[in-house]
């Protein structure tokens, strides 16, 4: 099924209930301005129409708007978006919140880190809260619009539905600041790495190592962040007249797989006519994965295995484990997030901006030595 303007086709997002998913794409219509209070709401058969769902699936979603009060049901005349009526906000203190996966990853950690050294220097105390889950996201979004603090900055989780929910809360004047990836369909602030670059640089980065066969690992499958590394490294492999193979990049989840699932896909990699000799890994955690799985496959491969990283984890200049890999500036993205925060709560009209920072990419020198995975030999039959 395809959406009414023609943009990608509409499907929910792996766990997330037919009705659930109906329910937050209705949400952000509504917040996009798609609908008035004095307009009529969309009707039962054109959300069958417009999402290829059942009756049973419209009917309850609508139902559950019209319990939450977003929409009202007048008798004669159909549904309506309700009004909201004039109430006084909360009091805010000077605090911003941090929304975001309980990831404890490397990369968090430097962007907490820098978020916590600019809010303490611009003023602000600092709130945080980790998201379990999907709906848990849109629950924290809509529970901050109640609360007490002036700004938010969101880490939108991987298949994020809160668009509906960052645009309620910006309608009730608490200040948003997206970081590492952004909403395509729905406009804020927002501070990100230049991933497309990243993509790109990763990519021809080993392919002026001779390598002219590689293949993509990730460990996220749709927010905006891999899909422009992916269409970064698209653009390198067009440049040097190389073919796009999506069974060798597609945006394809690798690390939350079961063991067995992910060494068969690596094996069946490694067994294709002409199988890659470097594995470009979206992240830190799918590099380490990555050579882990590697070194415990049952049976060899050809050839030595050279491994890259979109985003270097690790202190050092390069992971011992890569022979190249972008170092993202997670601390400054911090810094910068806080800053637009500050900017917009302290009254800065402007209009909404992407601050888009650069990533360092980090090569071995050709006489540098360096890691590769080789295959032991195949048993003898």
């Amino acid at each position: 099924m395809t959406a009414p303007d023609g943009r990608l086709p509409l499907a929910p997002p792996p766990g997330v209930a037919l009705f659930a998913w109906v329910k937050g794409e209705l949400l952000a219509s509504i917040a996009r301005g798609e609908f008035s209070p004095d307009q009529p709401f969309i009707t039962q058969r054109e959300i069958v129409e417009r999402f290829g769902v059942s009756t049973t699936t419209a009917i309850r979603a609508l139902n559950e708007l019209v319990a939450d009060g977003v929409v009202v049901r007048r008798r004669g005349r159909g549904t309506f978006v309700a009004e909201r009526p004039a109430t006084s906000p909360p009091s805010r203190r000077r605090e911003i919140t941090y929304i975001g996966p309980d990831s404890s990853s490397a990369h968090e950690a430097g962007l907490l880190s820098g978020l916590a050294a600019e809010t303490a220097a611009l003023g602000y105390a600092l709130a945080i809260e980790h998201t379990r889950g999907i709906a848990h996201e849109e629950e924290v979004l809509r529970r901050s619009a109640e609360g007490t603090s002036r700004g938010v900055v969101l880490f939108p989780r991987d298949r994020s539905t809160a668009a509906g929910a960052v645009e309620e809360l910006r309608r009730t004047g608490v200040a948003v600041v997206v970081v590492d990836r952004y909403f395509p369909g729905l406009p804020t602030d927002a501070v990100l790495f230049d991933d497309f670059a990243v993509g790109y640089d990763i990519t021809a980065a080993m392919l002026d190592r001779g390598h002219h066969s590689v293949a993509l690992l990730w460990s996220e499958a749709d927010v905006t962040s891999v899909r422009d590394r992916l269409s970064g490294h698209y653009r390198a492999l067009r440049e040097r007249g190389l073919p796009e193979l999506p069974e060798r990049s597609a945006l394809r989840e690798y690390v939350g797989l079961e063991a067995a699932v992910r060494r068969h896909r690596l094996r069946s990699l490694l067994d294709a006519p002409d199988p890659p000799t470097a594995l470009i890994c979206g992240n830190g955690p799918t590099l380490t994965q990555t050579a882990a799985d590697l070194l415990a496959m049952a049976s060899g491969f050809p050839g030595p295995i050279e491994l890259a990283s979109m985003d270097q984890s690790l202190p050092e200049d390069v992971s011992p484990l890569a022979v190249a890999s972008a170092r993202l500036p997670t601390r400054e993205m911090g810094r910068a997030a806080a800053r637009l925060a500050h900017e917009r709560i302290e009254g800065e009209g402007g209009p909404l901006r992407h601050v888009v920072l650069r990533a360092t990419v980090q090569v071995a020198d050709r006489g540098q030595n360096t890691l590769a995975v080789f295959g032991a030999p195949s048993p003898a039959s």
